[in-house]
């Protein structure tokens, strides 16, 4: 052998040696595979898979090793992972039997072939297991929390990792996958995005709840208050919300109002330089000031302001000395007419039933959306009874009138029971049950009129 070639051949074992101690000293494993067999693999790989030698793993297919799970996923499973930029999580199977959780990355060799690749991988086991001891926790917390009457929720990151049965129920989700795993943001209503994603601990108090607007899988507005606890502090703060749902109150303008109030104020605390965005919060509190009073399709005000407003009268009446009544309406035929035109035409009746209850009261008096087809009207100030029967005969005239949409016709009539304050009950709440059972008694009776509760007497 020549001097040349004994230092060539010098070098390279070298090189060899100290390439393979190198490998053998990274904490992670190195495997190299050609045409899906191993060739080579450092003893850090060795201890993942429970070999002794490299001999026991040479040649064997490496996508055996993966556990079925994840090995079934593709017939060229490192072709596939090779064209993922970051690691991929999984479990591998040692000969011994033992799984060993990791994340894996996977680069082609070029030089070595199309099929030649080197996988680099590092042991997450104890990762997994933080994770799964954490999930076993919440799991437990949850066993205590799952009965609560309100939606509570346990945030990380913005990320939704438990909501209990109530939770559930208030987003109409039928499977937990539905909202665990989703930023809270899918869940919050378009004007409030971003707010609980967050640093949430300036809203964070012993006793204050603030309004919030949710939605729902359907995309259904749900007015809430809304209380956060801290679970766990640090970089990556864990919280747990818990809301209860206030659509049917009135409660949410009031606290809503309060709310915006209290941004403002932060907002002028912080700089003086965003006069523009306040104006635009104080904009933002009428709209919504507005949405939370009226029902969204019809425009009407809501059941949370028919109340205010009974109040009102009530207290208005004691004073005057006068009476006020209401005219509880349930609309005959509507539900043949949203089961056979669809949703939207309903959608469209309501409307137009809307616009004909405005037409007929007067701008002191209130048509209110109760929920469906119900609707409420309040007639304020009256000094007798037949007053209230006039505006009855009018409404039944007005929605019996045929009714067109680009040339679907449609018709429906009204049911009315009326009652008096303080003739028929002490109460806003007994006037109204006394009404209903009116209406309920027209609807008994041949439909589309009205009785008195006098006359249900």
């Amino acid at each position: 052998m020549t001097p040349d070639n004994a230092y060539t051949n010098g070098i390279q074992e070298m090189s060899s040696v100290t390439l393979t101690d190198m490998l053998n000293a990274v904490s992670d494993m190195v495997c190299v595979c050609i045409d899906g067999k191993i060739s080579h693999i450092n003893s850090t790989g060795l201890s993942f898979l429970g070999a002794s030698d490299q001999n026991d793993l040479l040649g064997v297919n490496f996508q055996s090793l993966i556990c079925d799970d994840f090995a079934s996923s593709s017939d060229d499973l490192l072709a596939m992972l090779c064209e993922e930029t970051a690691a991929t999580p999984m479990h591998i199977k040692g000969l011994d039997g033992k799984r060993t959780s990791i994340t894996i990355k996977v680069n082609r060799l070029q030089d070595l072939g199309d099929t030649a690749y080197v996988l680099t991988a590092q042991n997450i086991s104890n990762q997994v297991k933080l994770s799964q001891d954490i999930r076993d926790s919440e799991a437990r917390f949850g066993k205590l929390i799952d009965n609560a009457l309100d939606f509570i929720c346990v945030m990380k990151d913005g990320v939704i990792t438990y909501v209990n049965q109530a939770g559930m129920k208030l987003l109409k989700a039928a499977y937990q996958d539905e909202v665990v795993g989703q930023h809270i943001d899918t869940f919050t209503h378009p004007n409030y995005q971003g707010i609980l994603g967050e640093d949430l601990h300036e809203f964070i108090t012993d006793s204050e709840l603030f309004p919030m607007r949710f939605i729902d899988i359907s995309q259904n507005a749900i007015d809430v208050e809304l209380g956060i606890v801290i679970l766990e502090d640090g970089t990556h703060p864990r919280y747990m919300i818990e809301a209860r749902d206030i659509t049917a109150h009135n409660r949410a303008v009031t606290a809503l109002r309060h709310s915006i109030e209290n941004l403002e104020n932060r907002v002028e605390e912080r700089t003086r330089a965003l006069s523009a965005e306040v104006v635009e919060r104080r904009r933002a509190e009428e709209k919504m000031r507005h949405i939370a009073s009226h029902d969204g399709l019809t425009g009407l005000p809501n059941r949370s302001l028919l109340f205010d407003r009974l109040e009102q009268a009530t207290k208005r009446t004691h004073r005057d000395a006068k009476k006020y009544a209401i005219l509880f309406i349930d609309l005959d035929g509507f539900k043949p007419i949203n089961d056979s035109l669809g949703h939207d035409i309903g959608d469209e009746v309501l409307k137009s039933v809307a616009d004909r209850l405005r037409s007929s009261v007067r701008e002191t008096d209130t048509a209110a959306r109760f929920g469906g087809d119900e609707f409420v009207v309040l007639l304020t100030d009256l000094e007798t009874k037949d007053a209230a029967g006039l505006i009855a005969e009018k409404i039944i005239s007005k929605l019996a009138e045929p009714m067109n949409f680009d040339g679907i016709k449609a018709k429906v009539g009204a049911s009315i029971g009326i009652a008096f304050y303080p003739d028929n009950a002490d109460t806003a709440e007994g006037v109204l049950k006394k009404a209903d059972s009116a209406m309920y008694k027209v609807k008994g009776s041949g439909k589309n009129a009205y009785i008195m509760a006098d006359d249900d007497a």
